[in-house]
């Protein structure tokens, strides 16, 4: 990390001297280094092209620190050579929590949802102004989800085996909410007994229940059927919503939604990028997504579809 090192060095000079240590994170072109010694506190982070949202990271976190979201400070940016110095958020996240008692996992969760439902209500008009959104969660975007998930996971496009066409379009007709996008366990920090987001580069206009469900569902943690309701519920309050029927069914439908996102990209990691690690989330996410469908006999064909290509 020669060259970089070079460039922290010469926009923040306290940290010269400083130990960097790489950090494994995620499967996207990214590569990140937490400092030490006299460089404790930082993150440096290198990004490539694959993504253009990452280019945006630092035009993010300043608007979502404008509207009172917990982000790490960007300290510097270069955009030319695509280098990021962050403030580091530690590396203490609801994943790591995984295992703790359940009354402890739910005061963090309450902390994060309250965090998020805050995000929920931020300024979109502002957003868009600040040119920090990506492409919206229009009927395309659920469409390209559906396709992801045929392409590299089912392995067929059996649009007869549910309603995805009909998902997709009342999904669409919804009004929206500036949303993380990527609202899991590992891109939630606590630091100081807060909540921290990362990975939020990729937010956009959707629906708030695609968050909540990209958390209450996540693949990478087990959450029981009691827990999830609690934290809906939860959730549900402290967005200040109404209309808890409409609530439940919009949390169905993005979580069917995001689980299948969620499958392709597994798959698409795991078997074309070779990141293998990714497999292994495969019959969690499947089996969610199975149960999920299962309870509604309009879906209930797609469940053993599911199940069988979980298998392969």
């Amino acid at each position: 990390m020669s060259g970089i090192t070079d460039w922290i060095e010469s926009v923040h000079p306290a940290a010269r001297a400083g130990a960097w240590t790489p950090i494994e994170r995620g499967g996207s072109d990214r590569q990140f280094w937490r400092g030490g010694g006299a460089a404790a506190g930082l993150v440096a982070v290198a990004y490539g092209l694959e993504k253009a949202e990452n280019a945006r990271y630092a035009d993010c976190a300043a608007f979502l620190q404008s509207q009172g979201v917990s982000v790490p400070r960007v300290l510097a940016h270069d955009a030319e050579r695509r280098f990021l110095l962050l403030e580091d958020a530690g590396s203490e996240d609801l994943w790591t929590h995984r295992e703790s008692d359940w009354n402890k996992r739910a005061e963090l969760y309450r902390s994060a949802l309250r965090e998020v439902a805050a995000m929920h209500k931020a300024d979109l008009v502002s957003a868009e102004a600040a040119q920090v959104l990506q492409a919206p969660f229009d009927i395309d975007l659920y469409r390209w989800e559906q396709n992801y998930f045929f392409e590299h996971f089912l392995g067929a496009a059996r649009k007869d085996l549910a309603p995805f066409e009909e998902q997709a379009k009342a999904l669409s007709a919804q009004p929206r909410v500036l949303l993380h996008r990527d609202f899991q366990s590992q891109n939630i920090m606590v630091r100081g007994g807060r909540i921290v987001f990362l990975d939020f580069q990729g937010m956009r206009a959707g629906l708030a229940g695609y968050d909540v469900a990209s958390l209450l569902y996540d693949p990478y943690v087990e959450i029981s059927e009691a827990e999830r309701a609690e934290l809906s519920d939860f959730y549900f309050g402290a967005a200040g919503l109404s209309d808890r029927a409409a609530w439940e069914e919009e949390l169905r439908a993005c979580a069917r939604q995001r689980l299948m996102q969620a499958l392709g990209a597994y798959g698409f990691l795991g078997r074309v990028k070779g990141k293998t690690s990714f497999l292994g989330h495969i019959p969690v996410a499947a089996e969610r997504l199975a149960v999920l469908c299962h309870s509604d006999p309009a879906w209930q064909p797609l469940a053993g579809a599911v199940r069988a290509a979980a298998k392969k």
